[in-house]
């Protein structure tokens, strides 16, 4: 389990599933910081299949939202599967009115969005 102080990653049956810490992605710093150790982990060989689970987050900024265009695009790029899961009522809002739910593969839990990767082999 890699661990820093933006989100943690564990290994499930071969599904990285990456849990944001922060309850608020709000500023610049915080956001590039965290961008960065998150496009690491897509260029790493052996991830092919990631879950990022928002469970803990209560904010994204608009600026959090871009990072997560840019993730998704680079994951794509990379042939990766990168499923998001426990995104709350209130920024699922946000994600619905910028279209973005038709962007990214969306799952209630992070075991779901896990089961779903496993089953995309």
């Amino acid at each position: 389990m890699a661990m820093d102080d933006f989100f943690t990653t564990r290994e499930v049956d071969g599904v990285a599933i990456v849990t944001f810490q922060q309850p608020q992605i709000l500023d610049a710093v915080t956001i590039e910081r965290m961008a960065a150790g998150l496009k690491e982990l897509l260029n790493r060989q052996s991830q092919d299949r990631v879950v990022f689970d928002f469970a803990n987050v209560t904010y994204l900024s608009s600026s959090a939202l871009g990072m997560l265009i840019g993730l998704q695009r680079r994951a794509l790029q990379g042939k990766k599967q990168l499923k998001f899961a426990g995104i709350r009522d209130e920024i699922m809002e946000v994600f619905r009115i910028t279209k973005l739910d038709t962007v990214f593969d969306i799952y209630r839990d992070a075991k779901s969005a896990s089961e779903a990767c496993r089953k995309n082999l």
